[in-house]
């Protein structure tokens, strides 16, 4: 074994003054980094991602991973806001497992077991990482949906762009050589190698990025830094997309990381969300810059651990904030998430053994070998964040009403096209009368120059002079009603709460606009049966009076607020049949909803929500009775109100009972069908 001297000035290779000698190279005790110190090597890399796969099959194994909810909580999911062609597979996928759960869970969780085990029996190390390659496809694919990177929501914080990717990428960078000599880098003339040196086959040889546990692997030092610098710049991307930068992604995405966790937890990243909030921008502004420092900087230094220890410290940070441990406390967690990844994954790519003086840095032995691959990929690593850096916030495409007609037209969500029409300054609608900017909120009705608020300023508001005119209900029914809106309220949580800046006068025609075009085009849905031709399914309980429906095929990105794509249609069920009482919007992923209408037009999310393992809808409401599972927090969404509902059209959430009544008087006033169908128990 060639023993290295501490002589640098002359270029030799090197040791400490008293000769010490160490294994993989004889590394001096003095040069060694925090991994040489710890022993960090491919092999060590191979054992602890062995321990994390079994770690997957342990949550693959969880008792309510065998119920549908598997299925309808963790796989179908994905779907939303995938373009069309990845969310029809992820749909196609979900139906296709759901036809036994037990059976696919259980396979799953072995498959898992086995890529594990695999990969703590040196010999079957290759096969292993070779299923887990295929296995981490499928399941980047339909299990975490790309990690959500085609959605435009996806982001780092929360886990992006998918924990099994990296999976996948750490397993390459470790892939055992079949050759125990010269590293890839030192064939080629990377930096960090020392030439004539070798070592065994997990403990890496030389210095710098060729002393790594990647400096072993197929890519060598610099091609593990590569993938280092790629991953965190990719971050950078996605922190900069105009989604990740509002001044309110980082309090939704504490706040989603909080759903479903224990007590405490929840209550640790709710009060962290709520200590951020409005304060988005700036932070993804500072996590951006920091991404591109972590994931250039090594290029530039012979202190390239410094880098990664502190990228390192921001996985584990993410991982106890916006990635909720990866819910492995919620029972629905089926690995890590990416959080702990990272800190594999800059184990791997960690030198052992510091650099000598008298070797360049990475970026002038790349620039030097192989210039203009390395003068393409560094211009590509440093311009593309920045670009995607300047893409205006109001990116969200909203589709418009187009005035006098049912269509829509997209426009962004900073404003409304088309400010003047035949609907003229007398435009009005109920429960809303036009007001210039500066009108004043007055109660409901009262002056014909004013914007009536009311429906808007809480939860169940009634205007003082609504009135409930039709036949007295069952007081069981009363009540029933009255409990599950008490109830439904505790878990009620606005996306801009306390909103009550009055509205301009073009918000106030383009909401008009917007109502006038929703209510034309889901008048077509007046009968329950035409809505369930055309693909509505039921998500809450058809035993309670009012029953929300969804159309899954409309949650899509491109349909936000379009008309003619209505997300989900709410019916109240009378004794005289069933009323379409409102049409709802949904977001088609955990994001914020655009307001081109101002405090007008609000959303709003459901965090106490249960769901039935065994008819897939919302049953009842936290602590979940046995057979159903925490929602978490529902997707934002926002009605507009067929039936005449105090508050108007626009009313935030009115109760239950004031639904139920409401639809009782649209028919007795004609404006919805009698047809004296019971509700479905």
């Amino acid at each position: 074994m060639t023993t290295i001297h501490d002589d640098r000035s002359k270029g030799s290779p090197f040791t400490s003054d008293a000769g010490e000698t160490g294994n993989g190279g004889n590394r001096v005790g003095k040069d060694l980094t925090v991994a040489g110190r710890i022993g960090v090597s491919a092999r060590a890399i191979q054992i602890a991602l062995g321990v994390l796969w079994i770690l997957d099959a342990i949550l693959q194994f969880q008792p309510k991973m065998f119920g549908t909810s598997f299925v309808a909580m963790i796989i179908a999911p994905n779907a939303s806001g995938q373009p069309a062609a990845i969310g029809a597979s992820v749909t196609h996928m979900s139906n296709f497992l759901s036809r036994d759960v037990a059976l696919w869970n259980t396979l799953f969780g072995l498959t898992q077991l086995g890529i594990g085990v695999g990969l703590l029996v040196r010999r079957t190390v290759r096969p292993a990482l070779a299923v887990s390659f295929a296995w981490a496809f499928g399941v980047w694919w339909f299990g975490e949906g790309f990690g959500g990177i085609f959605t435009g929501h996806a982001n780092p914080l929360s886990g992006a762009p998918g924990a099994v990717l990296l999976y996948a990428l750490i397993g390459l960078l470790v892939w055992p050589r079949r050759s125990h000599g010269t590293s890839p880098a030192s064939a080629h003339g990377m930096v960090g190698v020392a030439p004539g040196t070798s070592g065994a086959a997990d403990a890496p040889d030389g210095s710098g990025l060729a002393s790594s546990a990647a400096g072993r692997g197929p890519l060598g030092g610099l091609g593990g830094l590569w993938i280092w610098a790629a991953v965190w710049v990719f971050f950078a991307f996605l922190q900069f997309l105009p989604q990740n930068r509002t001044a309110s992604w980082l309090q939704q995405s504490l706040d989603g990381a909080a759903s479903g966790q224990p007590g405490w937890y929840s209550h640790f990243l709710a009060s962290l969300g709520h200590a951020f909030t409005g304060a988005g921008t700036p932070i993804a502004v500072l996590l951006g810059a920091a991404f591109l420092v972590v994931g250039l900087g090594p290029f530039v230094s012979r202190r390239a651990d410094a880098f990664m220890a502190v990228g390192m410290a921001l996985g584990v940070v993410f991982w106890v904030t916006g990635q909720g441990m990866g819910g492995i406390l919620t029972g629905m967690g089926t690995d890590p998430n990416a959080g702990l990844l990272l800190v594999l994954l800059g184990a791997a790519c960690m030198p052992t053994v510091l650099a000598p003086a008298s070797e360049p840095v990475p970026i002038a032995a790349a620039l030097e070998h192989h210039r203009s691959w390395a003068t393409l990929g560094l211009v590509m690593l440093a311009v593309v964040p920045a670009a995607v850096a300047t893409i205006p916030d109001a990116a969200v495409a909203v589709a418009v009403p187009v005035p006098g007609s049912s269509s829509a037209t997209l426009s962004s969500t900073s404003g409304v096209a088309g400010t003047s029409n035949s609907s003229g300054s007398n435009a009005s609608m109920g429960g809303m009368v036009m007001a210039g900017p500066s009108g004043p909120a007055r109660a409901h009705g009262t002056t014909a120059n004013s914007m009536d608020m009311s429906g808007m300023a809480g939860l169940g508001v009634t205007a003082p002079n609504w009135k409930y005119t039709g036949p007295a209900l069952p007081q069981g029914e009363v009540s029933l009603l009255t409990v599950v809106s008490g109830a439904t309220d505790k878990g009620h949580q606005m996306q801009t709460p306390d909103c009550t800046k009055a509205p301009t006068a073009t918000q106030v025609l383009g909401a008009v606009q917007y109502v006038q075009a929703t209510s034309a085009a889901v008048a077509k849905y007046k009968l329950l049966s035409t809505a369930l031709a055309a693909g509505y399914v039921p998500v809450t309980s058809t035993a309670y009076p009012v029953v929300h429906y969804v159309n899954y095929r409309y949650m899509r990105r491109s349909d936000i607020l379009n008309p003619n794509q209505v997300d989900s249609l709410v019916y109240a069920f009378t004794p005289n049949g069933p009323v379409l009482v409102a049409a709802m919007y949904l977001m088609p992923g955990m994001g914020a909803g655009p307001m081109p209408y101002g405090c007008l037009v609000q959303w709003h999310a459901h965090t106490n929500l249960c769901t039935s393992l065994t008819t897939h809808e919302i049953d009842g409401f936290v602590p979940c009775p046995a057979g159903s599972v925490h929602n978490g927090r529902t997707p934002y969404m926002t009605h507009v109100w067929q039936v005449p509902v105090a508050g108007g059209p626009l009313a935030i959430d009115p109760s239950d009972l004031q639904v139920v009544e409401a639809a009782i008087m649209a028919q007795q006033e004609g404006l919805a069908p009698v047809t004296g169908t019971p509700p479905t128990a």
